[in-house]
């Protein structure tokens, strides 16, 4: 198809804009969409770089960003050990939580991804 179009006369410009991003967008997507679903459910990074984190993005009304933040994976090791009826409750309804973002997002990627003919 790019040879196509610059054989009809395209510029680099238009083959990048109507040929190869077109073209790409649906794969890029997905695979975008994939890399954050695996790294939503990756638990061991994430105990290791959160650090057990009880904090949350926000902090006294302004972002940081670079401060430690608590993830759902750490919350789920956290509460799984626990003697508490309640915070076990927590961390099966955290861990469905988790289950469903992925699926989500698995399930968005294929729509998305899913070429256009």
């Amino acid at each position: 198809m790019k040879d196509a179009a610059y054989g009809m006369g395209c510029t680099r410009a238009q083959v990048i804009c109507k040929i190869v991003l077109p073209t790409g967008l649906p794969a890029i997507l997905t695979g975008v969409m994939l890399a954050v679903a695996r790294a939503a459910g990756e638990t061991a990074p994430l105990l290791f770089t959160a650090l057990f984190s009880n904090y949350w993005i926000y902090h006294d009304g302004s972002l940081a960003v670079m401060n430690p933040t608590a993830s759902l994976a750490v919350l789920i090791y956290n509460f799984s050990g626990m003697p508490f009826d309640n915070q076990l409750e927590l961390a099966w309804a955290a861990s469905l939580v988790l289950v469903m973002i992925v699926l989500v997002i698995n399930i968005l990627s294929r729509v998305f991804g899913k070429p256009k003919y």
